[in-house]
C-alpha cells in the first residue's frame, strides 16, 4: 500500500493536491495574503450587512398544481394566493354599529394605500366575523420586498383607540417576523457563541494567540460568504430562502473554527521538531489533506439536499457549499500566513495545567477501556443509541406556519384567533380550477364522499371558461387525513383536467416532495461520500463504518429534537418538529461532524503505514486526536448551541440537533464505538482490493 503519509512520499502527496506549493507561497508572501484576506473581507462586510435585503420568504414550495392554483386564483377571481389579514377586536364590547364604523373608516385608510386591495371585508361577508372578532383579507401587489414595505404602511395606518384593537397575520406579515425574528437571534447567537467559544479555544491552547487564529478565520470566512451570497441574491442568480441568515454563520464558523484548529494544533506538535516554516508546510500537508477530503464530503452532502426541488433547500445548500469552499481556502492560506506572522508568539504544544492533563488522562482511559472491552462498549454504545432513536417513531412533522413564532408575537396571536374563534375546526379547504363541466362531474361523483363536508360555489370570474369551486373537507390542513384523501383522488382530478389549490393541498404537496425525494438524496449523499472515503483511505471496511456512523449521530439527535420540542423538555413550548429540519439535519450535519472523524482516521491511518499494526495505529491515532476532536467539538457546540435560543422554532430545532449530533458523536461514537469496533476488525480495516498491501 502506497505511503502517503511517510517522509519519503509527503511532498508527493502533498504536491498532488498542492497544500505544500500553498503553504510556501503563505509563508513567502504571509503580509501580502493577510492584507489581501483582510481587504476582501472588509468590502465584503459592507456586502453582507445588507444580506437581508435580498432575501425572500422561507422557500418553502413546489412547482406543482398549487402553485398553478395560485396563479389562477389571482388572475382570474382576483384572489391573493398569500393575503394579510387584518384582525379587529371589540375590546370594550362596543354596539355593533360603532364597531363597524371603526372597521370601516380603518379598513378605508388601508384601501387608500397604493397597491394594496381590500379582497374580503367583515362589512360585507357575515362568515368573517363575530360578536367580539372580526377579519379582512388584503392583498399587496409586487415582490417580497413591496408586500414588506405594504405591511408597514398598513401598520402605520392603525390608528389608536383604546376601545378596538387591530393586529396583523396571514403568510407574509408571519414571515416577516421571521425575517425580523432571524436578524435577531443572528445577534444573540453571535454575541454568545464567540466568546464562549474564544475562552475554550484559550483552555485547549493555553494562550491568546494561537486561540485567536480560528475566532479571526471563522469571522473572515462568515463575512466573505455573506457577501457573496448578497451579490447572488442581489444579481438575481437565485432565490434565497431567509434560513441561509442563520445557517451560514452557524454553519461557517463551525467548519471554519473546526479546521483552523486542526491547523494550528498539528503546528504545534510538528514544532517540537522542526523549524517555524516547515513545521507550517507539514502541518498545512497532513491537516490540508484532511479538510480536502473533508470539504468533499460536506460539499457532496450538501449537493445532496438539491434533489429536493425547493427555494428552501437549494439556497441553503448553495450558500452552504460557499461558506464551506471559503472555509478551505481561508484555512490553506490564511491560516498558514497569520501562524508564520505570529510564530514567536505560538508555542510547541505543551503537557497544559492540571485540568488538560486530566482531560487527556480521561480520555486515554475511556479509549483503553473500550479497546480493552470492545464488545460491552459495542453493546453500551448500542444501547444509548437507540434509546436516543426511539423519539423518532412518535415525531410529528409539520410544515412551520404562525406557531414558529413566539407566543406573544402579535401575528401568531391573530392568527390563533382567527382559526379559533372565526374558522370551523377539523376542517380545510381545497379549491378546485377547471371546466364547468368537469366541477359538475366532481360535484356528482363527490355528493356522498364522507370525506366532503359541503360545495362552495363561486360566482365571480372573469369571464374566462375557468370556473372554482370551493371545496370543504373534514381534516385539518396539516392533518395526515386531509392529505390522504387529497392523493386518493389526485389522479381523478389530472383525468378531468381540475387544477387543485388550498392550504391543505400545499401541505400534501411539501410532505410528498420531501418524503418522496428524501431516499434519492440519501443514496447519494452515501455513495459519493462511501467512495470518496474508499480512495482516501484505501479501505472499503472504514468508509462503511464512518457513514454509519454518521448516520447514528444524526439520528439520536434528530430522536434528542423529538424528544425535547414535543414533549417541552427543559423550558421549551412544546411543539411539532418542522418539515425542513430532518434534511437540514442530514445535509448540513453529516459533513460537520464528518470533519473531526477523517481527522481522526487521518491519524490512524498515518500511523497504520508506518507500522502496519492495526491495535497500534488505532492507540496512536486516538492518543494524538481524542483531546483535540473533544475540544473541537466543545467549540462546534458552543458556536451552533446559542441558536437553540432563538425566537424561530425551526433554527431553534436546527440549532439543538446539530448540538446534539456534535456531542453524540464526539462522546458516544469517537471514544466508545469507533475504537471498539476497530478493535474487532483488525486488519480488515485497511483492506483495499485496488491497492497491494
Amino acid at each position: 500500500m502506497p505511503c502517503w503519509y511517510s517522509d519519503a512520499c509527503l511532498n508527493a502527496g502533498t504536491q498532488a493536491m498542492g497544500c505544500r506549493k500553498l503553504a510556501e507561497f503563505s509563508i513567502r508572501r504571509f503580509k501580502g495574503i493577510i492584507a489581501c484576506w483582510a481587504v476582501i473581507a472588509c468590502l465584503s462586510a459592507a456586502f453582507a450587512v445588507k444580506l437581508p435585503d435580498v432575501l425572500g420568504d422561507h422557500g418553502l414550495r413546489t412547482n406543482g398544481p398549487y402553485a398553478q392554483a395560485q396563479e389562477l386564483l389571482r388572475s382570474e377571481w382576483g384572489i391573493p394566493g398569500e393575503p394579510i389579514i387584518v384582525l379587529f377586536e371589540n375590546k370594550q364590547e362596543s354596539s355593533a354599529q360603532v364597531f363597524r364604523s371603526y372597521v370601516a373608516r380603518s379598513l378605508a385608510r388601508v384601501e387608500a394605500i397604493s397597491g394594496v386591495d381590500v379582497s374580503a371585508s367583515p362589512l360585507e361577508r357575515r362568515e368573517l366575523r363575530d360578536d367580539r372578532y372580526a377579519y379582512a383579507i388584503v392583498s399587496a401587489l409586487g415582490s417580497s420586498e413591496a408586500v414588506t414595505k405594504a405591511i408597514d404602511r398598513i401598520r402605520g395606518e392603525m390608528k389608536a383607540d383604546p376601545r378596538f384593537g387591530i393586529r396583523l397575520t396571514g403568510k407574509p406579515v408571519v414571515q416577516d417576523d421571521v425575517n425580523r425574528s432571524s436578524r435577531s437571534d443572528l445577534k444573540s447567537a453571535e454575541a454568545m457563541g464567540i466568546p464562549v467559544a474564544l475562552f475554550l479555544l484559550l483552555i485547549t491552547f493555553g494562550g491568546l494567540w494561537p486561540a485567536l487564529i480560528p475566532i479571526l478565520a471563522g469571522v473572515v470566512s462568515v463575512v466573505i460568504a455573506m457577501g457573496l451570497t448578497y451579490a447572488i441574491g442581489a444579481l438575481k442568480l437565485a432565490e434565497l430562502s431567509v434560513f441561509v441568515y442563520n445557517v451560514i454563520p452557524m454553519a461557517g464558523m463551525a467548519v471554519c473554527i473546526d479546521f483552523a484548529l486542526l491547523m494550528v494544533s498539528r503546528y504545534r506538535e510538528e514544532k517540537a521538531a522542526y523549524s517555524a516554516p516547515e513545521a507550517i508546510i507539514r502541518a498545512t500537508a497532513y491537516s490540508g489533506r484532511a479538510v480536502a477530503v473533508s470539504v468533499a464530503c460536506v460539499i457532496l452532502a450538501l449537493l445532496g439536499m438539491l434533489f429536493i426541488r425547493m427555494p428552501i433547500f437549494h439556497s441553503v445548500a448553495l450558500t452552504a457549499m460557499i461558506v464551506v469552499a471559503t472555509a478551505a481556502l481561508i484555512n490553506l492560506t490564511f491560516v498558514p500566513a497569520l501562524i508564520y506572522a505570529w510564530r514567536h508568539r505560538i508555542g510547541e504544544s505543551d503537557s497544559g495545567g492540571k485540568a488538560r492533563k486530566a482531560q487527556r488522562r480521561l480520555l486515554a482511559k475511556v479509549v483503553e477501556t473500550a479497546m480493552q472491552r470492545p464488545f460491552a462498549a459495542v453493546v453500551l454504545s448500542a444501547i444509548i443509541l437507540v434509546l436516543c432513536l426511539l423519539p423518532i417513531r412518535d415525531m410529528r412533522l409539520t410544515v412551520p406556519g404562525p406557531e414558529s413564532l413566539p407566543i406573544s408575537t402579535e401575528s401568531r396571536e391573530a392568527a390563533a384567533i382567527v382559526a379559533d374563534r372565526l374558522q370551523p375546526p377539523g376542517v380545510s379547504q381545497l379549491q378546485l380550477m377547471g371546466s364547468e363541466r368537469s366541477l359538475e362531474r366532481i360535484q356528482a361523483a363527490w355528493a356522498s364522499d364522507p370525506g366532503v363536508i359541503r360545495f362552495v360555489p363561486e360566482a365571480r370570474h372573469t369571464g374566462g371558461d375557468t370556473r372554482l369551486l370551493t371545496v370543504l373537507i373534514r381534516g385539518d390542513a396539516s392533518s395526515e387525513t386531509a392529505r390522504e384523501w387529497i392523493r386518493d383522488r389526485e389522479h381523478t382530478l389530472g383525468e378531468l383536467d381540475v387544477i387543485v389549490g388550498g392550504e391543505s393541498k400545499y401541505r400534501q404537496e411539501i410532505h410528498d416532495e420531501i418524503f418522496g425525494r428524501m431516499k434519492h438524496a440519501l443514496a447519494f449523499i452515501i455513495a459519493s461520500n462511501y467512495i470518496v472515503l474508499a480512495w482516501a483511505f484505501r479501505s472499503l471496511l472504514l468508509p462503511a463504518k464512518a457513514i454509519a456512523m454518521n448516520f447514528l449521530s444524526i439520528g439520536a439527535s434528530l430522536g434528542i429534537v423529538a424528544l425535547v420540542f414535543e414533549r417541552g423538555l427543559g423550558g421549551i413550548e412544546p411543539s411539532d418538529i418542522a418539515i425542513m429540519i430532518p434534511v437540514f439535519l442530514f445535509g448540513l450535519t453529516f459533513g460537520i461532524s464528518m470533519d473531526y472523524g477523517i481527522f481522526l482516521y487521518s491519524r490512524m491511518f498515518e500511523s497504520y503505514n508506518r507500522t502496519r499494526d492495526n491495535e497500534a495505529s488505532v492507540r496512536d491515532g486516538m492518543a494524538s486526536s481524542a483531546g483535540i476532536i473533544t475540544s473541537a467539538a466543545a467549540i462546534m457546540i458552543a458556536v451552533t448551541a446559542p441558536f437553540a435560543l432563538a425566537g424561530v422554532s425551526g433554527v431553534k430545532q436546527l440549532g439543538v440537533g446539530i448540538a446534539a449530533a456534535l456531542f453524540i458523536d464526539a462522546t458516544v461514537i469517537r471514544l466508545m464505538l469507533v475504537p471498539s469496533l476497530m478493535k474487532l476488525f483488525g486488519k480488515w480495516n485497511w483492506r483495499f482490493p485496488f491497492v497491494r498491501s
